[in-house]
């Protein structure tokens, strides 16, 4: 059995992260207040890591990694699973692919054989391949029929001029159409192994255990090739750009996306509150003006998500009767230049802060939030982001509210996206988020 190479516990969290010889991030953490055990692994791979032709891969594989290795056939682990009372999942973003497993405690460690062998002996038996295809393609043209898939799809393109974050997560439709098994096992062999991947172990167990467990199931795994890194900078943008989109539907949403720095940077924490003190809760200034007073939309939402690489802050809103897109859009510029020119209140920064700090306990309850946090946290940046996390939210001034939504959120940093209908329907949607993929 091959020991850890490194071994560290970070004390606000009480995680332990240990590094296998192979390189394998190693999370754990031990939660004793129910009788389960949630295993994630996050391999450090997603739509960002696409080529220009090649988009869909992450997803596709994804899909891919259910169905079968040599040892555990074509819906055997759906079945295991299902047997042994369990749950599982998958999803993928720009930024990373990650699978879980939630058993009792009595029963889990049949998720560690699981992923160490599709980590290494996923098949790609071709009429499966074409199988699975007509899913993913599937999938992507009902993303595309709604209003909010499409309308952000378009948004985020053309924000973008180079980064990789302009492609969707599921891929444009002809890349997927022309993949081949043969590529896309060549991209599973580039990403998928020890060295590019954090595995998450949280739940009721015993770390010592647990960690010789591991090594048995993932020490003997080559380390893989470092992968190349993205090379692409998205450049500086200089001056507003305006789409216009066409569905059928009466009624107009507006999709307003702001280029924002990358998770940890010292103005990430400020655009967080900003986004609260916008549009989170009955309180917040969006709705009370929009939804309240002006009675213009039914939807407003304002968010910026952390990531790896530079992102957006996106701000939405779903028209209300005949109220128009040019409308709603004035709106919403004239409380950002309220921000800038006299500040938020006391009470606003407080309200947000309270607000993000309650979202980061609450939605911890369950040791699959927990693992979901730390792998997250871990494939993003580390996790001193964590133990740092809420000082740096405490810390966010009136003054700095206001500095970050003029430098950030200004015209000529921005990318406007209208869709209105194109005279088919006369049916309103009803918003509905999208899926991380």
């Amino acid at each position: 059995m091959s020991l850890p190479a490194s071994s560290s516990t970070f004390a606000g969290e009480d995680v332990r992260r240990t590094v296998l010889d192979n390189g394998l991030v190693v999370l754990t953490k031990e939660l004793h207040t129910s009788p389960i055990v949630s295993t994630m692994i996050w391999y450090r791979v997603g739509s960002r890591n696409e080529t220009v032709g090649q988009t869909g891969k992450s997803h596709f594989l994804e899909h891919m990694l259910f169905k079968g290795t040599d040892r555990f056939k074509k819906g055997q682990i759906d079945l295991m699973t299902l047997k042994n009372g369990g749950g599982n999942n998958a999803f993928t973003s720009h930024d990373f692919t990650a699978y879980y497993f939630n058993f009792a405690s009595d029963r889990w460690n049949i998720a560690l054989e699981i992923e160490a062998d599709r980590m290494m002996n996923c098949t790609f038996d071709p009429e499966e391949f074409e199988s699975e295809k007509k899913v993913v393609i599937e999938e992507l043209k009902t993303g595309l029929d709604s209003p909010w898939g499409l309308l952000v799809q378009e948004v985020d393109a053309a924000a973008y001029k180079v980064h990789s974050y302009r492609n969707p997560v599921i891929g444009w439709l002809q890349d997927v159409e022309r993949a081949t098994a043969e590529e896309q096992q060549a991209y599973y062999r580039t990403y998928y192994h020890p060295n590019n991947a954090v595995l998450v172990v949280a739940g009721d167990f015993d770390t010592d255990r647990v960690l010789e467990q591991i090594s048995r199931q993932f020490a003997s795994l080559p380390a893989g090739l470092k992968p190349n890194p993205v090379p692409l900078v998205e450049p500086e943008q200089r001056g507003e750009k305006r789409i216009l989109v066409r569905w059928r539907s009466k009624v107009p949403r507006i999709a307003i996306a702001y280029h924002v720095p990358r998770i940890a940077d010292a103005d990430s924490y400020a655009l967080q509150i900003l986004a609260v003190i916008l549009a989170e809760g009955k309180a917040s200034r969006l709705y009370q003006r929009l939804v309240e007073k002006e009675q213009t939309v039914t939807f407003i939402s304002a968010e910026y998500g952390e990531s790896k690489d530079p992102t957006l802050f996106h701000i939405r809103a779903e028209g209300r009767g005949k109220h128009t897109a040019e409308e709603i859009e004035a709106s919403v510029y004239d409380e950002l230049v309220q921000i800038v020119a006299r500040g938020v209140t006391a009470h606003e920064l407080d309200r947000a802060k309270h607000q993000i700090e309650a979202h980061f306990i609450l939605s911890r309850e369950r040791t699959l939030d927990q693992a979901l946090l730390f792998g997250q946290i871990e494939t993003l940046y580390g996790l001193d982001y964590i133990d740092s996390y809420i000082r740096n939210i405490s810390a966010v001034t009136v003054e700095d509210v206001s500095r970050v939504c003029a430098r950030f959120l200004k015209e000529d940093n921005r990318t406007v996206g209208h869709l209105i209908s194109d005279g088919s329907s006369e049916d309103a949607e009803d918003f509905q988020e999208e899926d991380a993929e």
